[in-house]
């Protein structure tokens, strides 16, 4: 049946149906039409409240396109389980389903203004850094769910993330636990190590043709190469369009008068501040009179950045003493702004109080900016102007490249319909090649039965918002063990250095011995004092003496293997981190050990309430 619809896609019974969908979408509309869907059949019930096959389908659909993703070159069809991925979406359903019921039952609410301002800032339907209308819809018809669906379905999950956050917040460190961490964290270990290089060896190691040949036979499993896929394909870029694209004089001169038709000289200011917080253990009287003693410092002639290093609790903005860039009117809250607006250049202001607490603020440079000249500004808006018209153009060959290729019996067609240039791929296997060729929407279409059997054009696939691919078959390379010739080289490499180690054996047992007598100050030995956890300067050496236990009157000695040899270590003493922290320091800390701990806070309290909840698989 859908051979049929293929081979008739541009006949008069096709141009029916199109009419007869298009007549029914404009009587009743595509919402009528999914509201029709509401008969559809449970798959599970929480509490009561059903799970519909539809949500079901549509979960499955977008967890089967995250495990494709997360492949990424690696994607290989046949390593995604199915029944892996059915299971987990089930139970991922069930779990979302409490957690809404949990945070309805608790009356959180989300507004509308909020829902609004997440689609307007949600990354996937942005374009240019700007919310895109027909991108949004583009996405919502990928996943196949309307927008009056999606946004019901969003407001569900900021239902569900507001109570995750009232849980996950409340959750604190108190300082004996930051302690223990840190003597963990900031623990320093010394050690004496000695490599035993067996890749020098190996370059003096003779492997005879024989023996090459004998393994090559034992292993020729180990040089298989997959089954590999030739295409032909048709490339569409956006930024090429752009570069063909032709701009006159007039577009940019009226593009220009726009641009400085409307625009208003900004004034910008940058300002540094000092900020003391009101929190539950600092009260407003405890906090002005901290802000009132800093004025005292500053007045008494001490440096505004050293004391906003000192004392400042704006995190972001205390380490590079209190500056805040350059920032123009509507940046900051209202008691702030008319505070820093008011200042003049070098002046400081007298404590300020905000939602945030108390600040001092001092103004530091003021800058106004001015339009650009025509001269200035040509090659930038002759690139906008480029960008657009290819904009524009990209949007139509996405339609016109989805209708031709669909139907055509090749490529040669299409592309000389639109001037676009036939290549060839090399070589690629399922798991992917080289640069296109390694993105999973287009070995999903690649290595599909309508493309690898039927011999069709694939469909056409957008990468990365900029580039537009259509594939289709040239040859199929069956599986093949490479010949010894191409491989007997790596063979060769690869005994030599498996018999430069074998040689090195007993060299390291000596060295062993040695180290467990106390002997590490000879030749080759190297000594790492006082080393850091994730110290890269020791390498392989440093990553396997954090792993070792802690030594007691004698050093513990071990040895571990490398790719190109062995090395033999001996870890004499472990030295807790002792360090104190300013405030900044520990408040940072504090905060992402409560993040942690308040994360693992809302998962036990998820857990209770998927115990408790009445939960039925139909």
């Amino acid at each position: 049946m859908l051979q049929n619809i293929r081979d008739n896609a541009q006949g008069t019974i096709a141009k029916i149906i199109v009419g007869l969908i298009v007549l029914t979408f404009a009587l009743f509309g595509v919402e009528s039409i999914v509201g029709g869907l509401s008969g559809e059949p449970e798959v599970a019930s929480v509490n009561g409240e059903s799970i519909t096959e539809v949500e079901f389908q549509r979960q499955l659909e977008l967890r089967r396109r995250q495990a494709i993703n997360q492949m990424g070159e690696n994607y290989d069809p046949s390593l995604i389980d199915e029944g892996a991925i059915r299971s987990a979406t089930m139970t991922d359903l069930i779990s979302r389903e409490v957690r809404l019921q949990e945070a309805l039952g608790k009356d959180m609410a989300i507004s509308d203004a909020t829902i609004d301002n997440f689609i307007l800032q949600w990354p996937p339907a942005q374009v240019d850094g700007k919310f895109s209308r027909d991108q949004f819809l583009a996405v919502l018809r990928n996943i196949g769910m309307p927008p009056l669906e999606f946004r019901e379905q969003l407001k569900k999950d900021l239902i569900i993330n507001q109570m995750r956050m009232a849980v996950a917040q409340s959750s604190f460190v108190i300082d004996e636990e930051l302690l223990a961490l840190l003597k963990i964290e900031r623990q320093k270990r010394t050690f004496d190590y000695k490599v035993l290089d067996a890749e020098t060896i190996a370059e003096g190691v003779e492997v005879s043709d024989a023996e090459i040949e004998a393994f090559y036979q034992e292993n020729q499993e180990d040089y298989r190469l997959p089954e590999r896929l030739v295409v032909n394909f048709i490339e569409v870029k956006k930024d090429d369009l752009a570069q063909d694209i032709e701009v006159t004089d007039e577009e940019i001169q009226q593009a220009y008068d726009e641009e400085v038709g409307g625009f208003e000289a900004q004034e910008q200011r940058r300002g540094s501040h000092i900020l003391v917080e009101i929190s539950d253990s600092v009260s407003e009287e405890q906090a002005l009179e901290k802000i009132n003693a800093v004025a005292e410092r500053l007045a008494a002639g001490e440096d505004f950045a050293e004391v906003a290093k000192d004392v400042s609790d704006d995190l972001g903005s205390a380490q590079e003493g209190g500056d805040l860039g350059f920032a123009g009117k509507g940046a900051f809250v209202p008691e702030f702004e008319n505070a820093l607006f008011a200042l003049q250049k070098d002046e400081i202001s007298e404590p300020i109080k905000t939602e945030y607490g108390y600040h001092i603020i001092k103004l530091t440079d003021i800058s106004t900016q001015e339009p650009p000249t025509l001269e200035e500004a040509r090659d930038r808006i002759l690139s906008q102007l480029q960008s657009d018209k290819a904009e524009s153009r990209f949007v139509d060959l996405s339609t016109e490249l989805t209708d031709i290729t669909y139907s055509a019996q090749d490529l040669q067609g299409p592309a000389e319909e639109l001037g676009l240039e036939i290549q060839t791929s090399e070589p690629f296997a399922r798991d992917g090649g080289e640069g296109i060729f390694s993105n999973p929407a287009i070995l999903l279409q690649a290595f599909s039965d309508d493309v690898l059997k039927n011999e069709h054009n694939s469909e056409v696939v957008e990468i990365g918002r900029d580039t537009l691919v259509v594939i289709r078959k040239n040859e199929l390379i069956p599986s093949m063990i490479q010949p010894l010739e191409e491989v007997s080289s790596s063979i060769a490499e690869k005994l030599a250095l498996e018999k430069a180690k074998e040689q090195l054996t007993a060299d390291v047992e000596q060295v062993l011995a040695a180290a467990n007598n106390g002997d590490t100050s000879g030749e080759g030995w190297t000594s790492a004092e006082a080393v850091r956890r994730g110290n890269p300067a020791h390498g392989e050496a440093a990553k396997f003496a954090f792993k070792m236990p802690a030594p007691g009157a004698d050093a513990v000695v071990d040895k571990f293997e490398t790719e190109g040899g062995f090395v033999v270590i001996a870890l004499k003493a472990v030295e807790d981190g002792a360090e104190e922290l300013n405030d900044t320091e520990k408040k940072t800390y504090k905060s992402f050990l409560a993040n942690r701990q308040g994360s693992q806070d809302f998962e036990y309290f998820d857990l209770s309430l998927q115990n408790r909840a009445e939960i039925e698989k139909l």
